[in-house]
């Protein structure tokens, strides 16, 4: 290797471990919701009303979605990330002032709005520029960032709520992961120039065309794909915004209820990286359709977490299932459209989380509502879910990945 290809190299690592970082600011939404609790008890709220929040926020999400990958074409993708790096910053303050739903309603939007940036769209579009022999590694060691986030940020918010109000736990905890991460965002994350990334990597061959927005629409494998993000939707979360009070509901403790989340938080670290790993070697149709799987597996389980070891055993299949989506399925979408139509498909793709994102909460939280349990909008996802599997085993017997 010359001097050239090992700096070329190390460039490229330091981008893959700034997106880490900036992936991290994302755990910021799954610590908000181990203040359910807190919230609903200070602010007199219903389970209803605080899942409500969710609607807002991945109407905001999926759209703005669709404008990132534009937008990383146009400015690049630094001025993208610390823009939204800067709105986290303001929806944490809107989120730890908040005295009605209102307030929820715009800090939940701003929330999307700076997640949407530094998310799937962003973060996979600019290692798939940077990356082509060992693109599926490099994805998934970058969305590590947003479990590792999230572990981090549940732990200090669990912390701080030891001592203080949950709006200071959020102040803090919020504010605080903006400052350590935006100078990584400053300095390290950027497209890769002339002589860099996937194109001095890749062998020569003929360019690639961006496929036009019929031609995507025209194609099975996009409604299959687009329904089984809907079913990934619905179901992480419907269960990650519900979860601490389905548990607290069982007799756990708020303290077991967060362990219990940070495994499944932590078992999506591995399942990133594994996935990156074993992306290199199985067909990525094959690897989503065994992970939509072992998504069900959890589905199946859930009802069941009464018992402490059933509990564990879903949070890692959960944890493992919905971290590992964030990796197969951006490569499958890459084989199937192209690397030079992923962020156009992909950023319409994403358009799923709306009515996913927003049925999943109210649907367990009027179940719980109406039946005094969570048990049939467990069922209704699961069937759900289901169904997504049976689609993907369609999609991964077809022999053309571009049909």
């Amino acid at each position: 290797m010359s001097d050239d290809e090992r700096r070329r190299a190390r460039t490229a690592i330091l981008v893959v471990l700034g997106c880490l970082l900036c992936q991290m600011a994302a755990g910021f939404f799954y610590a908000s919701r181990v203040l359910s609790t807190e919230v609903l008890g200070d602010l007199g709220w219903t389970r209803t009303m605080w899942a409500s929040g969710m609607a807002p926020m991945l109407v905001v999400s999926s759209i703005s979605q669709a404008f990132v990958g534009a937008a990383c074409t146009r400015f690049g993708v630094r001025p993208v990330v610390v823009s939204s790096l800067l709105c986290l910053g303001v929806s944490v303050v809107v989120f730890g002032a908040m005295q009605s739903l209102t307030h929820f309603y715009v800090a939940m939007m701003l929330l999307a709005l700076a997640n949407a940036g530094i998310g799937d769209v962003s973060i996979g579009s600019v290692i798939t520029k940077w990356f082509a022999k060992r693109r599926s590694v490099a994805l998934g060691f970058a969305m590590v960032g947003s479990n590792i986030g999230s572990i981090v940020y549940i732990g200090a918010m669990a912390w701080v709520l030891a001592d203080a109000s949950w709006r200071v736990a959020s102040l803090v905890v919020g504010l605080g992961g903006v400052v350590i991460i935006l100078p990584f965002a400053f300095l390290v994350v950027r497209d890769p120039g002339p002589g860099e990334g996937a194109e001095a990597e890749a062998e020569p061959a003929a360019p690639e065309v961006v496929l036009p927005l019929r031609e995507v629409l025209r194609r099975p494998t996009f409604w299959v794909l687009f329904y089984s993000l809907f079913c990934y939707s619905l179901v992480q979360l419907g269960l990650v915004d519900q979860f601490v009070l389905y548990l607290t509901d069982l007799g756990y403790s708020e303290r077991e209820a967060f362990g219990a989340l940070q495994l499944a938080v932590g078992a999506g670290i591995a399942a990133k990286l594994g996935a990156g790993v074993i992306g290199q070697f199985v067909s990525n149709r094959v690897a989503y359709l065994v992970n939509t799987g072992l998504l069900v597996l959890s589905l199946i389980l859930v009802p069941f977490a009464a018992n402490g070891l059933v509990l564990t055993a879903f949070s890692v299949c959960f944890g493992l299932s919905t971290a590992a989506r964030d990796v197969f399925l951006p490569l499958v979408v890459a084989e199937s459209f192209g690397t030079r139509s992923f962020a156009q498909v992909y950023g319409l793709m994403i358009l799923a989380f709306v009515p996913g994102g927003a049925l999943g909460p109210l649907v367990l939280a009027e179940a719980h509502r109406i039946f005094g349990h969570y048990r049939p909008g467990f069922f209704a996802c699961t069937m759900l879910a289901s169904l997504a599997f049976i689609g993907l085993g369609w999609l991964a017997a077809r022999a053309r990945p571009g049909a």
